[in-house]
């Protein structure tokens, strides 16, 4: 699903399905368009180092995982032989607040560390942030930030969103 080259490429590791969508809606709202989806770290694993086609510049990885946990994606990510892999930026999300699980990820060299549920502002902010503390420009939201912390005004809810509802 990755679409603009201007754009940088994100890949979302989340494998609840509604909270990915929810994630990946707040991306688009601050301009970006080149996502990529992951549900388990195996498929994310599959992106980063395999998928030859794919430049990803950031990952967001959701820590409570099946089979593989984040962590254990963030520390295959750091013991890379290629530099590029092994210095992928990556911004954690998750609900644990304890902060045995937010000195474990930093133990691991994250950029960032996201408490759920996200605010659309927070998460583009911080996504921002880290970007281009690597030289990398985000591209420029459609809206402003501080507008994205409500929800959006006549925007169609992803499929799956709006039978939740």
């Amino acid at each position: 699903m990755h679409e603009s080259p201007r754009s940088p490429c994100i890949l979302v590791v989340e494998d609840d399905k509604l909270t990915r969508e929810i994630v990946v809606a707040f991306l688009r709202r601050g301009g970006y368009t080149n996502i990529v989806e992951a549900g388990l770290a195996e498929q994310a694993m599959f992106h980063i180092f395999k998928d030859r086609d794919l430049h990803i510049h950031l990952a967001l990885v959701d820590l409570m995982l099946p089979n593989a946990n984040g962590l254990t994606l963030i520390r295959k990510i750091r013991e890379s032989k290629k530099a590029a892999k092994k210095n992928l930026p990556v911004i954690v999300m998750t609900g644990r607040t304890d902060t045995d699980t937010y000195k474990m990820a930093a133990r691991r060299g994250v950029q960032g560390y996201l408490l759920k549920p996200l605010s659309a502002a927070l998460l583009n902010e911080t996504v921002g942030k880290v970007l281009t503390a690597r030289g990398i420009k985000p591209p420029v939201p459609a809206e402003p930030l501080s507008t994205l912390a409500g929800p959006p005004a006549n925007q169609e809810l992803p499929p799956s969103l709006d039978e939740a509802f």
